[in-house]
């Protein structure tokens, strides 16, 4: 792990089990205050106490004998809120506890030397049997601002022996590396400083007992913080805000809102856990029911060098790949002064379209495009602005100080969305191309990073009493949400240099992220693995991007030589799915293989793998390839249908068995795999196993299982 951020302050946070039904409280609605309450939600038990500078939750097997609760602030970690230089820990009493109807409990508190009051909802779903924490906290008072300078979100004690932790870790071009530990006494901490989430940890830890499994994700795009802990018997989670140079003043009137924390207890198979998250997550999203098109990108063919001339004479041939819709990607634009040689990265920040590149404006590549019936999308950058950008020269103030330091001349700096004015140059801008072109699809990206952020001088005192990252990301969200509204069929998309700012707090806001820059298939199957842990299919965009190998009788450099066609293409179906590739020196041969492939993936299998439940039938694979097999198995969630994935990696076997859980045990079902071969069984039949061979490395198979009519 890079860095290590002790924590000082917290906040609580509750859970159910994850079964649905009526939680049932230990005090009745309207009660008077109380220190703690006990919810019960068979077969869990959480106590909920609060006690001077800690608001805490202790999650039992119901089965569980009484403990003894901890006392104590454990050197100020858990504390609610702290303020001052010193980080004191605000003391808190219980105004109210309150029930608006029986999903949702809400807590009233005051602080007892301070202004302050705070407001805190946990809300229970249970189509998923996960429950959401949400914090605000308010000054109350008249006189003088309060300084926070720590908090934390999230405090929960688990009250069984946990046997396993799960978390992702990564880097550029090698993200969710999916880690197993054995929790000890020494503290595990998870954390972003890069002003974004990062590509270090995602917000995201998996607990594993004997009979249980729990799941924890913090929904924040800046800087954040998790920390498990074994204490007192229990093991401990804390989380939330990063306190690593925070601090946000608020005045008389002034709120913060902490991030909303999803946590979830859940008896049974592992996989469970993931599941039951993806089914909050998807039903969440921004329009929920859209279906993600299958996508041509122009960047990995034209690297940053888009020209009407070069785009054009792709069209026809991503019409005939039977793709929905076509995506411009960086180089498109010029700056307010005109045009430029430089590379698309200094180009950015004023968002007009090169006519040198484009002499008919971006409309005509849209409107060939649909002429093919084809989507049109473009590619932005609004938060990373250009040394040569007009805002360098004419509003220094909209930039990120970094530390107190102005941008360097001749680096890229960012715009701090923090400030209306800036804000609203990036709406203005976006949506007038949007608008001028008829984009159908943003691709939304971030190269940068931007530590704790800082505001520039000069800007009024009101806005930068605030926490320059709060304001930053909720600024970043409600431009998302503007942008969406204003064009309610445009499909959004993510990416930060791939994975680099994907959680659950952006993908509130956006349809989906582009999981990884990486373009090796082995690579990028085992990206799969772990994203899919923390995020569901339907947001993780891919592409087939590696091939061919020789391109008009070039050789194309390549990093991965292992693998046909097939796998590259199945490996970026795992979820969302598009194709960034020289695809004008494919062949017919290697053009039908893919059009066969986007066909039967439009058709028959997206509907599986964006909205079914998800199983990983092996282990992860290693990045390298050199395992044995990985395979993955999506079930509609009426049991009707499913598609399996395998991949034969670097090991000797050939023949694999596959148990194929969530189907209809008395059913009939026909499994026809790709290659032309048909089982018929039953659905006990294929939940016993499905034989599978793959007769050469580094191959694949798919396989579609459809119930037959009775």
């Amino acid at each position: 792990m890079k860095r290590k951020a002790f924590l000082t302050a917290g906040a609580a946070m509750a859970g159910w089990a994850g079964l649905p039904g009526v939680v049932r409280t230990a005090l009745a609605q309207g009660a008077a205050p109380s220190p703690s309450r006990v919810w019960l939600c068979p077969p869990s038990r959480f106590e909920i106490a609060v006690r001077g500078a800690v608001l805490t939750v202790d999650c039992f097997d119901q089965a569980a004998a009484t403990t003894a609760l901890h006392d104590g602030i454990d050197d100020g970690r858990e504390a609610l809120i702290a303020v001052g230089r010193q980080r004191q820990p605000v003391s808190w009493e219980v105004d109210a506890w309150r029930q608006p109807d029986a999903r949702t409990l809400v807590l009233e508190l005051r602080a007892a030397q301070h202004p302050l009051r705070a407001e805190v909802h946990f809300d229970f779903d249970p189509a998923s049997g996960m429950l959401t924490r949400r914090t605000r906290v308010r000054h109350d008072g008249t006189d003088g601002p309060v300084d926070i300078t720590a908090t934390l979100a999230l405090s929960v004690a688990i009250r069984e022996p946990i046997r396993r932790m799960t978390y992702l870790a990564g880097g550029w071009e090698t993200e969710t590396d999916i880690q197993r530990v054995r929790p000890g006494e020494a503290a595990i901490v998870l954390e972003s400083r890069a002003g974004m989430t990062g590509f270090d940890f995602q917000p995201h830890v998996l607990l594993h007992a004997a009979a249980a499994s729990y799941v924890c994700q913090i929904f924040w795009s800046g800087n954040w913080t998790l920390r498990v802990a074994r204490r007192d018997g229990a093991t401990m989670l804390l989380g939330g805000l990063n306190n690593w140079q925070f601090h946000h003043r608020l005045q008389p009137g002034g709120s913060l809102a902490l991030p909303t924390v999803l946590f979830g207890r859940f008896e049974g198979a592992p996989g469970l856990a993931t599941r039951r998250l993806h089914d909050y997550r998807r039903a969440r999203r921004p329009d929920p029911d859209r279906v993600i098109p299958v996508q041509y990108n122009c960047w990995y063919s034209l690297r940053g060098q888009p020209t009407a001339e070069a785009l054009l004479p792709l069209v026809p041939i991503v019409a005939r790949l039977g793709c929905e819709a076509f995506v411009v990607d960086a180089g498109w634009s010029r700056t307010d002064d005109g045009e430029s040689d430089a590379e698309w990265d200094q180009r950015t920040g004023d968002w007009r379209v090169s006519r040198r590149r484009f002499p008919y404006g971006l409309r005509e590549v849209a409107a060939r495009c649909r002429q093919q019936g084809l989507r049109f999308g473009v590619w932005f950058e609004p938060e990373v602005i250009a040394p040569a950008s007009s805002i360098r020269r004419d509003h220094p103030e909209w930039l990120h100080h970094i530390g107190g330091k102005a941008p360097a001349a001749g680096a890229r700096a960012v715009l701090n969305l923090g400030v209306p004015a800036a804000w609203q140059h990036v709406f203005d801008r976006v949506t007038r191309i949007l608008r001028a072109v008829g984009v159908d699809w943003m691709k939304w990206d971030f190269n940068s990073e931007i530590g704790a952020g800082g505001w520039a001088p000069g800007l009024p005192e009101a806005l930068t009493e605030q926490a320059v990252l709060v304001a930053h990301y909720e600024g970043l969200y409600r431009l998302f949400d503007a942008i969406r509204a204003a064009f309610p069929d445009l499909i959004l998309e993510t990416c930060a240099g791939g994975g680099g700012r994907m959680d659950g707090g952006i993908l509130a806001h956006a349809h989906v992220n582009w999981i990884s820059d990486q373009v090796g298939p082995l690579r990028k199957l085992a990206i799969h693995f772990g994203t899919q842990l923390a995020h569901p299919a339907v947001m993780c965009n891919d592409w087939l991007i590696d091939w061919p190998g020789d391109a008009g009788g070039r050789q194309v450099p390549r990093v991965e030589p292992r693998g046909d066609l097939q796998l590259r293409l199945r490996v970026a179906m795992l979820g969302s799915f598009g194709i960034s590739a020289p695809i004008e020196h494919w062949s017919g041969a290697d053009l039908q293989v893919a059009a066969r492939h986007v066909a039967l993936y439009k058709t028959r299998l997206r509907a599986i793998i964006q909205h079914g439940d998800q199983y990983f039938l092996t282990r992860p694979p290693p990045p390298d390839g050199n395992g044995a097999w990985a395979a993955v198995w999506y079930a509609a969630k009426d049991g009707s249908t499913g598609v399996l994935f395998c991949f034969r990696l670097a090991g000797p076997e050939a023949k694999r068995v596959f148990r194929l859980p969530g189907l209809h045990a008395a059913r009939r079902y026909r499994a026809a795999f790709y290659s032309g071969e048909v089982v018929e069984a039953s659905g006990e039949m294929l939940a016993a196993g499905l034989a599978v061979t793959i007769a050469d490395t580094f191959r694949s198979a798919l396989c579609l299982v459809e119930v037959m009519p009775d």
